[in-house]
């Protein structure tokens, strides 16, 4: 029996948008807030309706809850919306094996917790980012590194499921010494997992803006380079794994809902700008945008949804991309039964092009710690064989028949 698919559910709400932030958000408050958590709440809960007729689906194996700001929720509106999704996760009887919520330091006091547990949520996935101050002061983050480290130490102490931080690196403002000490805090805080981001500077935001002006300055590629290295080696001397490209945790710790988005296993989504994905058939799957813009999601949610499918060639390199981020890799024999043809054939010998980068262990082509860094180098070259390889072994498959 296929098992049932995972639930992503987008909160488009913020208290303030941080100044390198691109994912669809808007920074309100107050009485703004509470009238769109409203129209968001009725959208998801229509949208959660029409999911079961659309999908088939019978309850969710997993649910995470991202933003935006899932915390930032009224709350009375968030009550609520755990509420929808507990009863739409739930159905058929069965229990998710992991409810995560992305949270703001700031946002997470006592009464957050108890709502949160009341409801089954698992995980708390905290934003952290960076605990010094210019970091946060030039990334436009909430409160002061001692507001949000005090933050940190209440959620330690209130909270009894697993939790995570976010922390990023090449951050302006930031220093190799001071994420070193930001991953010693979250690791003796408790945390069990870890989530390490280089910065992107993404085109149009306020960041990217001041950089252009000369107002910024970005670190260097040395120093980007000695801050990974000093959060890595506090990561590794505290017992955690690196288990995809940007997550690191302690055994049994990992997220099992964003393994299923590396894994390409079935989840469906609700909220503005959420995305799904769903296998139709061998080799293809069948993927769902919602629509970025929250008037348009609360007017129509499932009409607003743009579908496409990704089959081929582009589901094969998507396949292969997504599993050579873990510390898994890609299973070559499920990727033969998946796709009708063998990974060798489609993408070359990778492990023998790059030895350096990727290894043949058993059954599994599996990225090295330095692959998982330069993932664009063998995956360049894949994506270069698959253009000719599936077009000859398409032909040969005509010619037999």
């Amino acid at each position: 029996m296929a098992a049932a698919p995972s639930l992503y559910v987008h909160v488009p709400f913020c208290a303030s948008r941080c100044s390198y932030c691109d994912f669809y958000s808007s920074a309100s408050s107050g009485p703004e807030l509470e009238a769109a958590a409203r129209r968001w709440l009725e959208a998801i809960r229509v949208h959660l309706e029409r999911l079961e007729p659309n999908f088939g689906r019978d309850g969710f194996e997993t649910v995470y809850l991202g933003g935006g700001t899932p915390s930032w929720l009224p709350g009375d509106a968030l009550v609520e919306a755990l509420r929808l999704i507990g009863r739409a996760a739930r159905s058929g009887g069965l229990e998710p094996s992991e409810w995560s919520l992305e949270a703001n330091p700031e946002d997470v006091d006592e009464r957050l917790v108890d709502t949160l547990l009341e409801a089954g949520v698992t995980r708390l996935s905290v934003g952290a980012q960076s605990l010094e101050d210019a970091a946060r002061r030039l990334s436009a983050r909430r409160g002061s590194a001692a507001e949000a480290l005090g933050r940190l130490e209440g959620i330690a102490a209130r909270w009894p499921g697993r939790w995570s931080v976010d922390l990023m690196f090449g951050l302006p403002g930031q220093s190799a010494e001071g994420l070193a000490d930001d991953a010693r805090s979250v690791i003796g805080l408790g945390a069990g997992h870890v989530s390490l981001y280089e910065l992107t500077l993404e085109e149009g935001t306020p960041m990217s803006r001041a950089v252009e002006s000369g107002a910024v300055s970005m670190p260097d590629d040395d120093q980007r380079a000695d801050q990974y290295e000093a959060a890595r080696s506090e990561l590794l001397a505290a017992g955690f794994s690196r288990y995809e490209v940007s997550n690191w945790a302690l055994d049994g710790q990992e997220c099992a809902h964003n393994l299923r988005y590396w894994n390409l296993d079935d989840w469906l989504a609700v909220g503005p700008s959420g995305v799904g994905n769903v296998s139709s058939g061998p080799g293809a799957f069948r993927r769902a945008a919602n629509a970025a813009d929250l008037e348009a999601y609360c007017a129509d949610p499932s009409g607003s949804v743009s579908e496409s499918t990704v089959d081929g060639k582009d589901a094969a390199f998507e396949c292969l991309m997504m599993a050579m981020r873990t510390s898994r890799g890609l299973s070559l024999g499920p990727f033969e039964r998946r796709f009708g043809m063998r990974a060798v054939d489609a993408f070359g010998r990778l492990h023998e092009r790059f030895p350096e980068l990727v290894r043949l262990e058993g059954d599994a082509w599996i990225a090295t710690d330095r692959g998982l860094d330069t993932l664009n180098e063998p995956l360049v070259y894949a994506m270069s064989q698959i253009e000719r390889s599936w077009d000859d072994v398409a032909g040969r498959r005509v010619a037999s028949v």
